[in-house]
């Protein structure tokens, strides 16, 4: 009878363990989910601010007009790079409308390329033109999905009970030296 007590005792230890083990994977996932909602959030946030600021009427008179890019294209999605390998960290409803927005940041930013490549330069001026217009309403398209992707990872946010941090963009760096398209450095 001792010895089935003790049996009994090591099979309720094993079991306790490998609860408590699957417990703090869970803790564990949830928390890794909650770091990247918000480093995505923070990113796309960010390249919402860029795209806005790129499809502005001013900014989008120029690339159409003066047949050249705004800047280069921004390759700096450093913390969706690093999720792409494995997505199943993210929590479900999210994965959806963040790839969504990032695969047209991709598109985007090989279009801005090949504005520079020396084929473009070759195209005839409307042919250009009709390129910088469908860049702009990629651009659009793509400024949709980041607000779509940040939704979502906000109503994740919300459901964890976390507060989401505040959209906004401040001013980019070409808007502080007075370099933006149409302005001179001295205003």
């Amino acid at each position: 009878m001792t010895a089935l007590i003790g049996l009994l005792g090591v099979v309720i230890g094993i079991l306790l363990g490998k609860g408590l083990d699957r417990l703090l994977d869970l803790r564990r996932r949830r928390d890794r989910q909650i770091d990247m909602v918000f480093a995505l959030h923070a990113e796309i946030a960010a390249g919402l601010g860029a795209v806005e600021e790129q499809t502005e009427t001013s900014q989008a008179a120029y690339l159409v007009e003066d047949e050249w890019p705004f800047g280069p294209s921004d390759r700096t999605d450093f913390v969706f790079e690093g999720l792409k390998a494995d997505l199943t960290v993210l929590p479900q409803e999210v994965i959806h409308p963040v790839v969504r927005y990032y695969r047209l940041a991709l598109q985007s930013n090989l279009m801005i390329d090949h504005i520079e490549h020396e084929g473009y330069a070759r195209q005839p001026p409307a042919a250009r033109k009709r390129y910088a217009i469908n860049l702009i309403a990629l651009l659009n398209t793509q400024k949709m999905a980041a607000d779509a992707a940040l939704l979502a990872l906000e109503l994740r946010m919300k459901e964890w009970g976390l507060a989401s941090p505040q959209r906004g963009r401040g001013p980019s760096d070409e808007r502080l030296d007075g370099s933006a398209h149409g302005s001179t450095p001295q205003g």
